[in-house]
């Protein structure tokens, strides 16, 4: 039905410029919505941050979430299903972003990978190969725009790209759906032709997975 779905206009992608006072969480349930607990956390409801430090229930090691329905010492870690991940042990980290730089230059993105790679299993017995689904490959997601390495956003970029460091990035669609990943970018490519602007991309490889959140 014509309308139902978002289009590539009034998007914006930002990247993480600073951090705000980091929290300690002390517990994460196994659920469908999993919930944090982190004692007079004060953070509000679509606050982005990532966890550091976890213990037990490593897939949230850089993880990137979404802030939903706090309470005074719980949070809802919006779109991220824990119920498959091990049980939380000790304590971890959340690392709240403060501010965003905006990547105005920005003309798409693309989200892929994901796909399960495959395990071979096929015996002397067997007439053709028999394949089984093994380890899911890192997401990657794909930027490209106009080139300019001048913009504040873009200096971070290219700078965690050198130190091999992740960032926190979000995409916000003109509807306010989101979608919320921390990754490793790659330095950017450029390319010039004859009598048209520069244009340029880099590819992020995301820690844990990217989370699409409702507006």
């Amino acid at each position: 039905m014509p309308g139902t779905f978002p289009i590539g206009r009034g998007v914006r992608v930002e990247v993480e410029a600073t951090l705000s006072t980091t929290r300690t969480v002390t517990a994460v349930t196994q659920a469908t919505v999993g919930v944090a607990t982190a004692a007079a956390h004060t953070l509000t409801d679509g606050t982005i941050a990532y966890f550091t430090g976890v213990s037990g229930m490593v897939q949230l090691d850089g993880q990137a979430i979404s802030v939903d329905s706090p309470a005074a010492s719980t949070i809802n870690l919006e779109g991220l299903n824990t119920t498959a991940f091990p049980a939380f042990t000790g304590s971890a980290t959340l690392n709240p972003i403060a501010t965003w730089s905006t990547i105005g230059n920005a003309s798409g993105y693309n989200i892929g990978g994901g796909d399960a790679a495959d395990v071979d299993q096929t015996c002397l017995i067997d007439d053709i190969q028999q394949l089984t689904p093994g380890l899911l490959n890192a997401q990657t997601v794909t930027i490209s725009g106009f080139s300019s390495a001048q913009s504040a956003g873009m200096q971070r970029v290219l700078q965690a790209a050198l130190d091999q460091t992740a960032l926190t990035f979000r995409i916000t669609l003109k509807d306010g759906q989101r979608r919320v990943f921390r990754a490793i970018p790659s330095l950017m490519n450029e390319d010039g032709q004859v009598g048209q602007s520069l244009t340029g991309q880099f590819t992020a490889r995301v820690v844990g997975r990217v989370l699409f959140l409702p507006a």
